[in-house]
């Protein structure tokens, strides 16, 4: 299968831990992303993703002050037609149904369980941003 050229696309990582944030960045830098952009938590997020208008956001679920959930959520409702399409892909150590259930309800596109690596980045990003536009 031939993949998605991710070298004219950009990404944002939202990720509380900053070790983890560093090895997810560098993991999707080799992948080939034009940028990689970083948050260390969901209100972050938001003013990276006005900054930067990344393809793309890879986002922890599990972070304080402001989680994934709290992210995706006033994303979606933010007013601008791009964020309600924006591909975002949750991280998490677990799979809680009812948060699951709540991200599945707010349009997030996948779930990678933590670690995660450089095979499922990839896959996770080329299924969603396979067929859009840069």
């Amino acid at each position: 299968m031939i993949g998605t050229d991710f070298g004219t696309r950009s990404v944002l990582v939202i990720e509380d831990e900053a070790f983890t944030r560093m090895v997810l960045a560098k993991m999707l830098t080799n992948l080939g992303f034009k940028a990689v952009h970083q948050a260390g938590d969901g209100a972050a997020g938001l003013a990276a993703v006005r900054a930067h208008a990344p393809d793309a956001v890879v986002c922890d679920v599990e972070m304080t002050p402001v989680d994934g959930l709290g992210f995706l959520r006033a994303l979606r409702d933010s007013g601008d037609p791009r964020d309600r399409d924006l591909p975002v892909i949750f991280l998490t150590n677990r799979a809680d149904p009812a948060a699951v259930t709540q991200a599945r309800a707010l349009g997030v596109g996948t779930f990678i369980v933590k670690p995660a690596t450089p095979d499922s980045l990839r896959a996770s990003l080329e299924e969603k941003l396979s067929g859009r536009t840069a």
